[in-house]
């Protein structure tokens, strides 16, 4: 099969990962560990070809591509770097006292053979980030790259090549033929990165396999700006969120839902954030993106135009500069937008007002659980009461997609935006299993449990197990 630079053999590559797990080498901590420093090493090394093929595929500042793809994964690596060891050892439990004398400990092991699927809007971040988990928990992983990133692809699989042998971590360049193709074998775990309608084909082929798979999707995430809100604070944090990588971020605030008191003055300060940050003709700018595929921009030209008697800033569409300008629709929670009824994914912002909260927490619970959700607020009572009563993938309170900058903090979907979380130690979590072991010394057993049976021993056991 042919991924773009070289060939290569579905079965082939998968038999030699399979025998190189069975080798044990990548159950040593000291290998995991230093693969990853190999990892950052060749990131590092390689720094200036990455941000040139990302400005190429996706027009992304240089600065753009290190704060949100190669500083996270730096991050990333040195935190799972330093934790390691500690993660991978033993984790005592509590023994109770009828199964004495025993020790009980749980210990992780790796899962084996890994297939990653990755996705074109952060292609260095969706396709490492996943793998950093993998790495440290011992695995061997193939990685499909987005067909939509080329450029990076062609640095990405020269660089890992060249550093990592392909028993051990192979990349290649995918789409759905081969991504289909390669889903017809068996693996032991498999992490998706994408669309809901792509995510169900992948857990319909792990299926068959009884696969345990991540799915990290996406879905229409809401800001809510409240009466209690900063609202120059909010329109800020919502342009940044909205129209960083040109709306093609899986966090990104889908809509903004305004108190009907403060709506016109909230659009007249996105309005303002718009021209800070991208000047008055964004086309020109340096700073704000492009899209990926010719697909994505009819998507959103049509779009575009359904709702076009609603468009207040933007609107206009550069398909061979693959350019969709920062665009704005206004109006209520009741009024009939094509831009509602589907995630956007890219720079197409619906600013809708509603009268009462109650209301708008209705309407966001008439919509599938959202993979995040931006509340803006400065009373933290009504904050509190917004984040335990709607149920989402994540959120950042008073601030737009920085929660999945933390590697502390674990991230993931939940219903149909998603199932399964990494980052930090849920990476490791999500790479691992964890063997339930409980130790008894072999001197002494007491025949308790064992036939036959007696009212002595049914008071006793009765005693213990009450």
């Amino acid at each position: 099969m042919k991924e773009g630079y070289r060939m290569f053999s579905v079965e082939d590559i998968i038999s030699k990962q399979n025998a190189f797990y069975k080798t044990g080498q990548t159950k040593e901590v000291t290998y995991r560990k230093q693969s990853l420093k190999q990892l950052k090493a060749v990131l590092k090394a390689n720094e200036g070809a990455l941000v040139e093929a990302m400005e190429q595929d996706l027009g992304k500042h240089p600065l753009e591509t290190y704060m949100s793809e190669l500083g996270v994964l730096y991050e990333s690596i040195d935190l799972m770097h330093k934790k390691l060891s500690v993660w991978q050892k033993k984790q005592r439990v509590k023994t109770p006292l009828f199964l004495l004398p025993a020790t009980s400990y749980t210990q992780a092991e790796p899962l084996g053979q890994v297939f990653i699927i990755s996705a074109f809007n952060y292609p260095l971040l969706l396709s490492l980030d996943p793998l950093v988990g993998a790495i440290a928990g011992g695995n061997v992983a193939m990685v499909a790259l987005s067909e939509s990133t080329p450029k990076i692809n062609e640095v990405l699989i020269k660089i890992m090549s060249a550093t990592f042998p392909e028993e051990y971590l192979f990349f290649f360049e995918g789409n759905k033929e081969i991504n289909t193709e390669v889903l017809t074998h068996r693996f032991d775990k498999l992490f998706f990165t994408g669309s809901s309608t792509v995510g169900r084909s992948v857990m319909a082929a792990a299926s068959r396999h009884l696969t345990p798979v991540t799915l990290e999707l996406g879905g229409k995430s809401p800001a809510l700006v409240t009466d209690k809100a900063k609202l120059a604070h909010a329109a800020e944090c919502v342009v940044w969120g909205k129209f960083l990588n040109a709306g093609q971020t899986c966090v990104a605030p889908d809509y903004c839902l305004v108190d009907k008191k403060y709506h016109e003055e909230f659009i007249m300060l996105v309005k303002q954030q718009l021209i800070a940050f991208y000047g008055v003709a964004p086309l020109y700018s340096e700073e704000y993106g492009r899209l990926a595929n010719e697909r994505a921009i009819i998507r959103l030209e049509q779009l575009i135009k359904q709702d076009q008697a609603h468009v207040v800033v933007g609107g206009q569409v550069d398909k061979e500069k693959r350019y969709v300008a920062p665009t704005v629709l206004k109006g209520t929670i009741t009024t009939p937008l094509a831009s509602m009824e589907e995630e956007i994914f890219g720079p197409v912002l619906p600013i809708l007002s509603y009268e009462t909260l109650e209301e708008a927490l209705q309407f966001i619970e008439s919509k599938e659980k959202p993979l995040a959700f931006y509340p803006f607020t400065q009373n933290s009572k009504e904050a509190s009461y917004l984040t335990t009563r709607l149920s989402f993938g994540g959120s950042t309170v008073n601030d737009t997609i920085l929660h999945l900058a933390n590697s502390h903090l674990p991230f993931g979907g939940v219903g149909q935006s998603g199932m399964g979380q990494y980052h930090g130690k849920a990476s490791f979590e999500c790479f691992t299993h964890q063997k339930s072991i409980l130790k008894r010394s072999s001197f002494i057993r007491l025949p308790l449990m064992n036939p036959t049976y007696s009212k002595r021993k049914e008071k006793v056991i009765r005693f213990f197990l009450k």
